[in-house]
């Protein structure tokens, strides 16, 4: 019964094989993993329930996000997750006679306007319900293209048997091809773009991930794949307050000093932080399996039992070498292994070094090399080491950032509601990590020519040629991922920063920061009307954000500007509102908000003209220091994003057109 399988597409393997009468409830597991440095694919898993027709017997034998049960309840969504994994449980023991197959598939939001074919690895993996981690079977899936939906696998009667099959089947045309193939009825939404009389549009419509079924009735009610936005999670009112940003006040308040399952108390070297700090990690990894699949999923590793392991002595041509962790993760009978090197505080990782364990990982057959510091690296699956050569295809190299390790944690904490214990595991980690004694610091620094090139663009000597101009404007683009971080830790959603995409692109900002002080870039937060832009002019020491806002295509301007009104009714008055004219590119009327609540007319385009579009703008003072302490640059600028996420971003929402 131990035995595991590795299926190809097309294999099929009995479940009596695999899994004993006791496990008869079972989990299928679909994960998405992407090449290092691409953001996550946004999915959702859906299972179909067929007949021995190979139709849905019913709407209601569709299972997806608004309707995670059904087959009377045997089969279950039970966790869906954006960073592409999801697990659906079935009991198969209690399955209706009618059922002959349950197909589990997965789609691609269609926001993203992405395919199945950025993936690096698909991956379906069943186990026991009781014992998720430990897949029985495993089916890699590859050659995807274009698709933007894939049935991953099937559950499937042959006589009185049940059998597991990896299918691998894509659809080009997403999840309405691909339900209907199996006879999900789909109804296509009446337009119902008009705006009222006042103006008012009406619901934004639902994304594909969050199809709103209709139960399926003697009259032939149709599954709508109409789509509605995902709403933007608000920022908990605690958000200034904390220490880290996953670590809500209320967790430690009273009157005494809970008790410390990490301490930090008697650290006094930096050798002595980096060996508690690297032992706390990987034992919290072991202990919370579900946090361990996080940060593994970040560093390419799979699913499985989750082993971890510090100060393990190894030898290579005569050279003794001694990483800092292990990280060992069980599929069945196969092996995952990672050799972990670790910096804590100012500790800088050494390509020597990193070289070296590379060679050792080699040597020994393990797949992986992975280093966690302090350096937040502008753009995810950046190294921040220069290697003196490239890595040996077998095994992949990856970096992580104390913050990324935070914040998934933070996100996972949020989440863990079902076991108390490993709550309070992921609870004392974030309270040791926000001790400053751990050395897991977050970015919080412009660097050392911060002061030299504020006082160049300030006398008109700053060069884009110069190394420190460069340098500035990289210590922005991690500023900006240290933003999206701080906002992915307070909301839990998949907040990204954008960088520039070629070097072509950073040679320009560099010449634009010396000549006209400006730095710019932006992040993405699921649900809202655009990215937010972020900018800092350090000729005005002034730093800003801002967000589009599609305008009504229907009503007149007057009402289109009420309802941008209606919607910043609690917002600060010292916004700037800016109405982009319809029909030019350059031609706007701009006010602030304080201004147009008291005339409306003011943002009114002259000659009849119309709006196609509004921006929301705040700005504040950029700080006199360099640093995160109380009125840097760096703590002023996270405290504008946030204070504008929850005046604009979280409220305003764009028009149904």
């Amino acid at each position: 019964m131990s035995e595991s399988y590795n299926l190809a597409k097309g294999a099929n393997v009995k479940v009596a094989d695999v899994f004993s009468e006791a496990d008869a409830r079972i989990a299928l597991t679909i994960e998405t993993c992407v090449p290092p440095g691409m953001e996550p694919l946004t999915t959702d898993v859906s299972v179909l329930i067929l007949g021995d027709d190979g139709k849905v017997r019913t709407n209601d034998d569709m299972i997806f996000y608004n309707q995670p049960v059904g087959g009377d309840g045997t089969v279950e969504l039970k966790t869906s997750s954006s960073e592409g994994e999801a697990t659906i449980e079935v009991d198969l023991a209690a399955l209706p006679e009618s059922v002959a197959r349950i197909l589990v598939a997965a789609s691609v939001d269609t926001d993203d306007v992405r395919s199945f074919g950025e993936a690096e690895a698909l991956r379906l993996s069943v186990g026991a319900a009781s014992e998720t981690s430990d897949a029985k079977v495993v089916s890699e899936l590859t050659g995807l293209t274009a698709e933007t939906a894939v049935i991953f696998g099937e559950i499937y009667r042959r006589d009185s048997d049940w059998k597991i099959r990896a299918v691998g089947q894509g659809y080009d045309q997403g999840l309405r091809a691909l339900v209907t193939e199996f006879g999900v009825d789909v109804d296509d939404p009446t337009d119902e773009s008009a705006a009222g009389d006042e103006g008012e549009s009406a619901p934004a419509p639902l994304p594909v991930s969050d199809i709103v079924a209709e139960s399926a009735t003697s009259t032939g009610a149709r599954v709508a794949l109409a789509r509605k936005r995902r709403p933007v999670t608000k920022l908990p009112d605690d958000w200034r307050e904390r220490t880290c940003p996953g670590l809500p006040l209320d967790r430690h308040a009273g009157p005494w000093r809970s008790a410390r399952l990490f301490p930090t108390v008697g650290i006094k070297s930096g050798a002595e932080q980096e060996g508690r700090t690297t032992s706390v990690l990987l034992s919290v990894m072991e202990a919370v399996p579900d946090f361990g699949r996080r940060i593994g999923s970040l560093v390419g590793a799979p699913r499985g039992r989750i082993e971890t392991f510090t100060e393990v002595a190894f030898s290579l041509a005569g050279q003794d070498l001694r990483p800092d962790g292990i990280i060992r993760i069980s599929r069945g009978a196969n092996e995952w292994v990672a050799l972990v090197e670790v910096k804590t505080a100012k500790g800088t990782l050494s390509a020597d070094q990193v070289g070296g364990y590379i060679q050792l990982a080699r040597s020994k057959g393990f797949n992986a090399v992975v280093t966690i510091s302090c350096d937040l690296p502008a753009a995810r699956g950046e190294i921040p080491v220069q290697l003196d050569a490239r890595p040996p295809k077998s095994v992949v190299v990856s970096h992580l950032s104390w913050e990324e390790v935070i914040t998934e944690a933070s996100i996972h904490l949020a989440e863990q509601d079902s076991d108390r214990t490993q709550a309070r595991i992921m609870e004392q980690f974030l309270v040791y990590a926000a001790d400053p004694q751990s050395g897991m610091w977050q970015f919080g620094d412009m660097g050392r020519h911060w002061v030299k090139v504020r006082n160049g663009i300030a006398d008109g000597t700053l060069s884009a040629n110069d190394p420190a101009t460069v340098d500035v404007c990289s210590r922005f683009d991690q500023l900006c991922r240290h933003v999206a971080l701080q906002l992915k830790a307070l909301t839990g959603q998949t907040v990204s920063s954008q960088i520039p995409g070629s070097p072509a692109d950073a040679v320009s900002r560099a010449k634009q920061l010396a000549d006209s002080g400006e730095l710019f870039g932006s992040v993405r937060i699921p649900g809202a009307t655009g990215p937010v832009v972020l900018n800092a002019n350090l000729a005005r020491t002034r730093i800003g954000c801002a967000q589009v806002i599609p305008a009504p295509r229907t009503g007149r301007t007057t009402t289109k500007v009420n309802w941008l009104l209606r919607q910043l009714e609690e917002a600060p008055p010292k916004l700037r509102i800016t109405a982009h004219h319809l029909g030019s590119r350059t031609d706007v009327t701009s006010a602030m908000l304080e201004s147009i609540r008291d005339d409306p007319s003011v943002l009114i385009p002259p000659g009849g003209k119309d709006i196609r579009e509004f921006t929301i703008t705040a700005e504040a003072s950029m700080g006199s220091k360099r640093a995160a302490s109380e009125n840097g640059f760096v703590s002023s600028f996270v405290a504008l994003v946030n204070a504008f996420h929850r005046d604009v971003t979280e409220v305003v929402k764009a028009p149904r057109q």
